[in-house]
């Protein structure tokens, strides 16, 4: 009973994806447009990013432009907001990687980073692994601190035959390729500034698991989960109304 869209906020993604396979998917300001156009009376935007970074407050901001051609509009909070949801996403990325506590293994998950004041999460995740007990895993962002230098420096302290690395981002993309990965194919050496690069430069042979946390139904759900609080609010503030809403979800 719901009508229900998507949008990319990525421009250059979205020109990528119409060239290579000619699908054509809104920008966000697109998808508002059409909201108006199809006389959509409520909306409700749940967007898929990690942390209330700067990509985020944009979504929100332009969102805010249309606030006053709709009865009713809400934005969802990212994936990194409660508490509970630290928990959750730690709980999924150490389930998924069990297999590698042995002992030997560091397990290093790469975030994108931000300068916004939101890559607190970073050292946030890194804090509630510790008190877990979860010693041999470590989160280092490409594009702010802790850097791969700083997740070096403490791995060095556990005599570490082994490292893991995967992405700590929704989707694994360019930056799980290259930025971690290095870009390498089969024989080739990965870049030396990719977090592959700098470990091997170490003396290690990491593991590369090109997977995105996307991939784990346990965070969807904590998606899902903001979504249903909105929504939950929204068909209260309805009923109080006594007025028909439209779920427009991006």
């Amino acid at each position: 009973e719901y009508i229900l869209h998507r949008a990319f906020t990525s421009q250059i993604i979205i020109n990528r994806v119409k060239q290579k396979e000619n699908l054509v998917i809104d920008n966000v300001r697109d998808a508002l447009k059409h909201a108006v156009e199809n006389g959509v009376k409520t909306l409700i935007i749940q967007p898929t990013h990690m942390m209330k970074g700067f990509e985020y407050q944009d979504l929100a901001e332009e969102a805010s432009e249309y606030r006053a051609l709709f009865e009713y509009m809400a934005v969802g909070e990212p994936l990194l907001t409660s508490e509970e949801d630290f928990e959750t996403v730690i709980r999924a990325i150490t389930e998924d990687t069990k297999e590698y506590d042995d002992g030997e293994t560091a397990v290093c998950f790469m975030g994108h980073g931000t300068e916004a004041e939101a890559n607190q999460v970073y050292k946030k995740l890194q804090s509630i692994l510790l008190q877990k007990g979860f010693t041999n895993y470590y989160i280092g962002p490409v594009e702010a601190e802790p850097s791969i230098e700083d997740v070096l420096r403490e791995g060095k302290k556990g005599s570490y035959k082994k490292v893991v690395l995967q992405p700590l981002m929704i989707v694994a993309g360019d930056h799980a390729n290259n930025d971690m990965a290095g870009g390498m194919q089969d024989g080739e050496q990965p870049d030396a500034d990719s977090f592959d690069g700098k470990l091997q430069a170490a003396g290690y042979q990491p593991e590369c698991v090109i997977r995105g946390i996307g991939e784990y139904s346990a965070v969807r759900e904590v998606y899902l989960t903001h979504l249903r609080q909105i929504t939950q609010k929204l068909f209260c503030d309805l009923r109080t109304e006594n007025r028909p809403g439209i779920l427009y979800g991006i």
